[in-house]
């Protein structure tokens, strides 16, 4: 065996033991204890229609205790309701439609705003286009589609929980020691290299992501020893990381913030709407662009007469949803054609074999595993199991014909990614450099109104801490907002690139200010004036002046 051999088989079994096998075990029960229950009571159909309330087990993953249990009890209720509504309204196209749009804006923007993480909003389109499809076929009740999904939501619940049975503070502990890690890549980098900016986005990502865990754990204000040496230890890493970041010496800013983000704690769920709210913003667009895109596919879809026509207002909602770049969006656009068309062929093959109800279980379950152990990896890999999946759940109760289904939903398909595309390439086609230079304007107001409080030595003060935390809401907003607005516009972003990377730069360093106050400060009164003046200029579209922004922070340094 030669040593290249070696090397493959080795990267092949660490690629293999680095999959989600847990999150994949859970993801597989959520679908297999009602399903299995609900066969062994006679009722498959309905075991299978309760697979639409077992995607809660999706959410709130790495998350604590405290915060995974909020969590998942929203989504289950959102996905009952969403079941509910759908169910209500099945076989009213216009009404059908109407409902996803209404759906489909509330979850993105809500999932967005809150920033709840993967899988996002899409699953609550899927649920409720599927609960109005199912009874409409009329072997099937309303009530027992939306009892289905609650007996599927109530079982995810406590299985997405399993892993704290042994280990309660499981996330805690990862999220400390993923951050660690990070820490330590960057650390052994060059500060100069090219790999540098990366692994500090990465290490910067890690320690906002262990300090949002500990907090949401109750961790950082708890008395209780193993509390406070997680949090002891992460402050250990997050000063080696701020002594490298420290304002000047980094070529890469973004993310820089989290500096700050130990004693701040997390904003309130009410906060994060508010902010979501602000427009423009990225969960606004995303959600436009959603409604937009459930209505056309969803009337073009009512126009040639199709029986399916929630999977084409489903396709269109899976591919805006995210609120991504446009080369991110069509990656995902292109990863759908192809993993629906080969999952078709896989439906296929499955019910020509004919399979019995509890063969039909196995696969079921597996097909749920494999895709959470595909998306992470290879979202194609992935549509061509969401694909059966979702097509055996759709097709619960029913008997109708396998050709008529694939060639039908085949069209969806195709109606739907073409819409989103569409959308993708006219509603909003301009719109994000104006977004990037209105969260530039947002964070030099910030900066303004944290060098207020620097001056009048309230820092620590309750609306002192809070000025800081938007500081460094803002930053963070930022820099993800840039990066979309450089990709979807590179001609009409490039002015807002200097003027970007200073405002990240001044608004590092009014971090690190804010942090070293000790009281009253002198001769911060023109910064904050300078910083709100230029934010002004922002706001009319004017990309504020590099140097005025590197004096600025040369003032208060």
């Amino acid at each position: 065996m030669t040593e290249r051999t070696v090397g493959g088989l080795q990267d092949l079994r660490e690629s293999v033991r680095t999959l989600a096998w847990p999150t994949a075990a859970r993801a597989s029960m959520a679908i297999g204890v009602p399903l299995v229950a609900l066969t062994l009571a006679g009722r498959h159909d309905v075991g299978l229609m309760a697979s639409t309330g077992a995607f809660t087990v999706l959410f709130g993953r790495g998350q604590p205790l405290r915060y995974r249990v909020r969590l998942l009890l929203a989504v289950a209720v959102g996905l009952v309701l969403s079941s509910a509504l759908g169910a209500l309204t099945a076989g009213v196209g216009w009404a059908a439609i109407v409902l996803l749009t209404l759906i489909g804006a509330v979850s993105t923007f809500l999932t967005l705003a809150l920033r709840t993480g993967p899988p996002g909003g899409f699953f609550f389109v899927m649920v409720a286009g599927v609960a109005g499809f199912i009874p409409a076929q009329g072997t099937v009740s309303p009530a027992t589609m939306i009892a289905a999904t609650a007996i599927g939501a109530g079982c995810a619940v406590p299985i997405a929980l399993a892993d704290l049975l042994l280990n309660p503070v499981g996330p805690q502990q990862r999220a400390v020691a993923a951050a660690r890690s990070a820490v330590e890549r960057y650390l052994r980098a060059d500060r100069y290299s090219a790999e540098a900016p990366g692994l500090s986005r990465a290490a910067a990502a890690a320690l906002h992501h262990a300090w949002g865990v500990l907090w949401a754990a109750g961790d950082s204000t708890s008395r209780r020893p193993g509390a406070r040496a997680r949090v002891a230890e992460l402050q250990v890493a997050h000063q080696e990381y701020a002594s490298r970041m420290l304002p000047g010496t980094s070529p890469d800013p973004d993310l820089a913030a989290d500096q700050a983000e130990s004693p701040l704690g997390l904003p309130t769920t009410g906060r994060l709407v508010d902010r979501g709210l602000r427009y423009p913003t990225v969960p606004l667009d995303a959600a436009a662009r959603v409604s937009l895109g459930i209505v056309v596919a969803g009337l073009i879809a009512l126009a040639i007469g199709t029986d399916h026509m929630y999977w084409a207002m489903m396709i269109a909602a899976l591919v805006l949803y995210q609120g991504l770049d446009r080369r991110r969006s069509l990656a995902r656009a292109r990863n759908r054609l192809v993993g629906t068309v080969i999952g078709l062929g896989i439906f296929a093959v499955i019910n020509l074999a004919e399979p019995s109800q509890w063969v039909t279980v196995a696969i079921l379950i597996v097909l749920q595993g494999g895709i959470e152990l595909a998306v992470p990896r290879n979202y194609a890999v992935a549509v061509c199991m969401i694909t059966p999946l979702a097509l055996t759940i759709g097709t619960a109760g029913g008997g109708a014909d396998v050709r008529m289904i694939i060639s039908e939903r085949l069209l969806d398909t195709l109606v739907g990614l073409a819409v989103a595309v569409l959308v993708l390439f006219t509603v909003g086609r301009n719109s994000s450099v104006p977004i990037l230079g209105t969260y530039v304007k947002r964070v030099l107001r910030s900066c303004g109104d944290a060098l207020d409080h620097i001056g009048a030595g309230t820092v620590g003060t309750a609306a002192g801490r809070r000025a800081q935390l938007e500081l460094a809401l803002d930053m963070q907003d930022l820099a993800h907002v840039a990066a979309r607005a450089i990709s979807d516009d590179p001609l009409w972003g490039a002015p807002w690139v200097e003027s970007r990377q200073a405002t990240a730069w001044l608004g590092l360093t009014v971090l690190a200010r804010c942090a070293a106050a000790r009281g009253p400060a002198d001769g911060v009164g023109g910064a904050s004036w300078a910083c709100w003046a230029l934010a002004s200029q922002a706001s009319h579209g004017t990309p504020p002046d590099p140097v005025s922004l590197h004096t600025v922070r040369a003032v208060i340094h």
